[in-house]
């Protein structure tokens, strides 16, 4: 159970207490609007209490007036335009700020959850070294401070269109800046990896460093992309389709797998070149190395190899990993029953979905 803590959502859901006491839970709300919506009711130009009553249906009154031997009047029955029925409209009404409240309710939880993501993001940001220069790295705690306060939950926000479509242009603006990035991490791994064929164990350990940080920066501009994805699609509120939402970060990150995967290929070729044996965590030794320790590596094998640091082993290891390409699909969270449980006089909104697989 997540609790709601925004005093404005739970002023509006102790608003809606007496409401739903009476018409029941939102889906039955909605049965009730569409019921009225579709049903075929009729007015009568004279009162009812004056037309004969029906013998087949109890309660139920003919189309006539009976005075006397015969019929002294007919009913004249008029088609009702529901849209203009009050009862209706005050339904519909109530519907209207249901759902509104189901969508602020929704909005505090995932947002938070999203800032809660962030916040380690930019941890781990913090201790990568320097790359080409300080102001990339400025870059990315930029986009990462902005988008964490679209995440900072604000109940006026999504209540007013207003300042709904002016964040989500900033968050337009903010996704083109770590696209940008983003590109630009996939093309410096892609030009190293062709750059630097056979590189000499050295230089081979010093790559190995410079990768690191490039992976450290491409993960985290793949998952403030996604965040990005998720925030558009909140504050469309359902206007916005998960398709649009997620159609840029999904393009990037097919980007990011076969950047990857080149990275991956360059490994296997180096580990193939320098003779290095990642499972026992060894390298064979070349050159003038490997002529001085012919002879006692007759007599124990171990001194045809140098040890590996388990610390080069782990990075390499992580860097032939490869992103699994998982097009993100994200659920339609708008069009779920929100449930909201009250328990020693606090709201709490019981989560069974997530917005992405």
């Amino acid at each position: 159970m997540f609790e709601i803590t925004d005093n404005i959502i739970v002023a509006r859901i102790s608003e809606l207490i007496s409401f739903s006491s009476q018409t029941g839970t939102r889906t039955f709300e909605n049965n009730v609007l569409n019921s009225i919506k579709s049903a075929e009711l009729v007015k009568m130009d004279i009162p009812f209490s004056r037309l004969t009553k029906s013998k087949d249906v109890v309660g139920a009154a003919r189309g006539y007036i009976h005075e006397g031997k015969g019929v002294a009047a007919q009913a004249n029955l008029t088609k009702v335009d529901m849209t203009k029925v009050t009862k209706a409209t005050t339904i519909a009404n109530g519907v209207a700020n249901v759902m509104n409240v189901g969508s602020l309710v929704v909005g505090q939880y995932y947002m938070s959850e999203i800032s809660s993501k962030l916040e380690t993001i930019t941890k781990s940001i913090d201790k990568i070294g320097d790359f080409q220069d300080r102001e990339f790295k400025s870059r990315i705690l930029s986009v990462l401070t902005l988008v964490g306060e679209i995440s900072q939950f604000s109940s006026e926000i999504m209540e007013n269109d207003e300042q709904r479509i002016l964040k989500l242009a900033t968050l337009e603006n903010l996704k083109a800046t770590a696209t940008e990035l983003l590109g630009q991490v996939n093309i410096t791994i892609s030009d190293i990896t062709q750059k630097t064929q056979r590189p000499d164990f050295k230089e081979y350990q010093f790559k190995v460093d410079d990768f690191q940080k490039l992976l450290g920066y491409q993960n985290a501009l793949i998952t403030i992309m996604e965040e990005i994805s998720k925030l558009t699609y909140l504050l469309g509120k359902g206007s916005i389709s998960t398709e649009r939402s997620y159609s840029t970060f999904n393009k990037y990150l097919k980007q990011s797998v076969q950047t990857r995967n080149l990275l991956g290929q360059w490994h296997d070729s180096q580990s193939n070149s320098l003779r290095i044996d990642l499972e026992k965590e060894r390298i064979t030794k070349a050159g003038l190395e490997a002529v001085v320790s012919a002879i006692p590596s007759l007599f124990d094998d171990k001194f045809k190899y140098n040890e590996l640091s388990q610390s080069l082993v782990s990075e390499i290891s992580t860097q032939t990993k490869n992103i699994p390409e998982r097009p993100v699909e994200p659920k339609q969270i708008y069009d779920n029953d929100v449930e909201i449980i009250i328990k020693e006089g606090k709201f709490y909104y019981l989560n069974e979905s997530s917005i992405s697989v």
